[in-house]
C-alpha cells in the first residue's frame, strides 16, 4: 500500500522531490512543529509524534504509519519491563499510567491467563472542547507466565483474555471525570499475544466507545474469536494488523470449527521474496541498524544461542519478532525518509 501526499508549502526542495518520486512518505514527518522523540528500540530510533489533529478529529483517517511505529515502539518496550513501557507512554504525553503484569505487587498482580497491560491517559484540548485519550498497550509472549496464558488462550481463541482486559480498560477509563464516548479516543496496540488481545479488546470497546475514535494497532496477531463476524474490510476501517508472511504465529489458532478464528479489519502482508529489490535492500538496511547485523547473517538473536540459521524455529522467532516488523513497515518508505527514524 502506497501513501500518497499533496504538496506542501512548507515542504523542503528535496522532500517535494521524495514526495513526487516515491509516493511513500509519512506526512507527518514533515509536518511544522511536528515533535520527533528519542525511544528505545533495539539500536535506537526516533518516532515523528504529531498525531493529536488525527485523534482530535476523530475520523477514520486509513492507515498512519506514525501510528503504526508507535504502537510498535509501545509493544516491543511493554514485552522487556513494564517500565519501559511506561516510559515511552511519558514520552507520548500519557499520564495517571496503569500497569498490570505478573510480577508486580500483590496489589497490582494480575492472574495467569489474564493478559499484561499498560493503560495511559492524556487531556486534548480542540475548539474549546476536551478530549480524553486513553493509550492501551498489550503484552506479547516473553516469560513463562505469557506461555501459559498463550496456551489457554489458544483454546478459546484470546476472548476471555480480551473480555477481562476490556472490564479493566473500562474501569479505568471510568476514573475520569468527563471521559464519556462522544469525547474519548481509544488507542490500543500490541505485538503476538498482545495483538490478538488488543483486537479482541478493540471489538468488544465498541459498546462504550465510538468505532471512529478507536485506532487499533497490532503486529503479528493470531487468529482469535470473533464471534462469527467475517471481515469485510468496511466494518472496521480503523483496524490495522500487520503481517509476515513467513511468521508462523499468524496462522494459529487454525480456522476449523467449531469456533472458527479469524481476524478482522485492515491487513498489509509483507512478502520478502516478493518485495523489489529496493525495497529489499532498505528492508535489510534498517534490520541491520536494530541489530547490526544482516537477516542472513544474525544468529545469535537476543543472546539466546540460536547458531542454526536455517533451523525452522530460528527463522519462525526471528520473523516473528518486533524489529523484524519496524523494518518491514520501514522498507515502504524512500531511503532518506528512513533517515529521519534511525538516529545513528
Amino acid at each position: 500500500m502506497e501513501i500518497t501526499i499533496e504538496k506542501e508549502q512548507n515542504l523542503t526542495p528535496s522532500s517535494e522531490t521524495l514526495a513526487a518520486e516515491a509516493g511513500k512518505l509519512v506526512p507527518e514527518a514533515h509536518a511544522p512543529g511536528v515533535q520527533w522523540l528519542d525511544v528505545a528500540f533495539f539500536g535506537g530510533m526516533r518516532i515523528a509524534w504529531n498525531w493529536d489533529d488525527l485523534l482530535q478529529d476523530a475520523t477514520s483517517a486509513g492507515e498512519n504509519l506514525n501510528l503504526a511505529m508507535a504502537g510498535l515502539v509501545l509493544s516491543n518496550d511493554v514485552e522487556f519491563t513494564a517500565h519501559r513501557g511506561e516510559t515511552v507512554l511519558r514520552q507520548l504525553g500519557f499520564d495517571e499510567i496503569k500497569s498490570e503484569y505478573y510480577l508486580l505487587s500483590t496489589q497490582t498482580r494480575n492472574k495467569i491467563s489474564d493478559p499484561a497491560r499498560s493503560f495511559g491517559h492524556k487531556l486534548l484540548e480542540k475548539d474549546g472542547k476536551a478530549y480524553h485519550v486513553f493509550c492501551a498497550v498489550f503484552k506479547g509472549t516473553t516469560t513463562l507466565e505469557d506461555a501459559i496464558t498463550d496456551v489457554k488462550s489458544v483454546l478459546d481463541g484470546f476472548y476471555e483474555g480480551g473480555r477481562s482486559c476490556t472490564e479493566s480498560l473500562k474501569e479505568y477509563i471510568n476514573r475520569f471525570e468527563g471521559a464519556k464516548p462522544e469525547n474519548t479516543i481509544l488507542f490500543i496496540t500490541g505485538h503476538s499475544l498482545g495483538a490478538a488481545t488488543a483486537n479482541v479488546v478493540g471489538r468488544l470497546c465498541r459498546t462504550f466507545a465510538r468505532d471512529e475514535a478507536s485506532f487499533i494497532y497490532t503486529f503479528a496477531s493470531p487468529n482469535y474469536e470473533t464471534d462469527g463476524e467475517w471481515n469485510d474490510g468496511k466494518s472496521y476501517p480503523n483496524f490495522h494488523y500487520y503481517t509476515n508472511a513467513d511468521d508462523v504465529v499468524p496462522l494459529v489458532p487454525l480456522r476449523l470449527p467449531p469456533r472458527f478464528f479469524s481476524k478482522i479489519g485492515k491487513e498489509t502482508l509483507f512478502r520478502y521474496d516478493t518485495m523489489e529489490q529496493s525495497q529489499k535492500a532498505l528492508f535489510l538496511r534498517a534490520y541491520q541498524y536494530f541489530r547490526h547485523l544482516t537477516f542472513e547473517e544474525d544468529t545469535d538473536l537476543l543472546g539466546l544461542g540460536l547458531k542454526e540459521t536455517e533451523s525452522l524455529g530460528f527463522k519462525a522467532l526471528k520473523n516473528h519478532l518486533c524489529h523484524t516488523y519496524m523494518s518491514f513497515i520501514l522498507s515502504r518508505l524512500a531511503d532518506k525518509e528512513m533517515d529521519l527514524y534511525l538516529t545513528k
